[in-house]
């Protein structure tokens, strides 16, 4: 993409020749293509939007953020075009488009990452990974996403059989971390960055308690004391997702406190 001084720099030079000016429009096109910023489209209030910025930060990248509120606007254009599926966070890096957290970080270390530590070339250690990013989106986050979310929404007050979902997946995720450091093996992986984001969820409704869990507890002082990007870019937005729930539990008339007791 060129830029409009870009253009008037070339057409200054025409009169040198055509190969001249040709190999001018060229070169200042990438150097313009390169400055462009990646733009991540998220809402700070959302784990798996944090998750994003956290390993964004660790490996360097700059976003220039543009944030989405949770309306109809998501719904139509311009933004349904970079994602269709009206959701956060999604990334457009120079016209490539790319949505849902877990594969945005891939992409994110795969192409700017100095090395390969948080998402493994070896086929086996990144099919580690892989696979407790999927044990996150599809058991671990989404049990937290029946459980939590339905009554800050809808007014319903926190369905048993959806509870005991959470506690078995956070015995397997205790279980996991029971003779390994991280939560793919033995090195930490964006699968610990996207997990540790996941658990902020049931933290922001006062669901804190891992005493049944101390392996989990263990893991998470130990990440928060190696990632110091996380202590840096969660607080602000885990303070909107507790007045979030907050005020959507209060709403439909329950009590603020409800996960606390549960």
């Amino acid at each position: 993409m060129w830029t409009e001084k870009s253009c008037k720099f070339t057409k200054d030079l025409s009169a040198f020749g055509t190969g001249y000016a040709q190999y001018t429009v060229s070169f200042v096109s990438t150097e313009s293509r390169l400055k462009m910023p990646i733009t991540l489209y998220e809402n700070p209030d959302s784990p798996p939007c944090m998750s994003v910025r956290i390993v964004a930060k660790m490996i360097g990248v700059q976003f220039d953020l543009k944030q989405m509120d949770y309306d109809e606007n998501m719904r139509k254009e311009p933004y349904i075009l970079i994602n269709p599926a009206h959701t956060v966070p999604a990334l457009d890096d120079d016209g490539f488009r790319i949505w849902e957290s877990r594969a945005i970080m891939g992409y994110l270390v795969q192409n700017y990452g100095k090395d390969d530590s948080l998402y493994p070339k070896d086929p086996k250690k990144r099919a580690k990974v892989d696979n407790m990013l999927q044990f996150d989106v599809g058991n671990l986050y989404a049990s937290f996403a029946e459980y939590f979310y339905p009554p800050a929404l809808f007014g319903h007050d926190g369905l048993p059989e959806a509870k005991d979902k959470v506690k078995d997946r956070l015995s397997v995720l205790n279980t996991i971390l029971s003779d390994q450091p991280y939560v793919a093996g033995d090195s930490l992986s964006l699968a610990d960055v996207s997990i540790r984001c996941s658990l902020l969820t049931p933290a922001a409704c006062g669901h804190t308690d891992y005493s049944e869990y101390p392996n989990i507890r263990k893991w998470i002082d130990k990440f928060q004391t190696e990632v110091v990007d996380f202590n840096e870019i969660v607080p602000e937005g885990f303070k909107l997702l507790q007045d979030w729930f907050r005020q959507g539990l209060e709403t439909h008339g329950l009590d603020p406190n409800l996960f606390h007791r549960k």
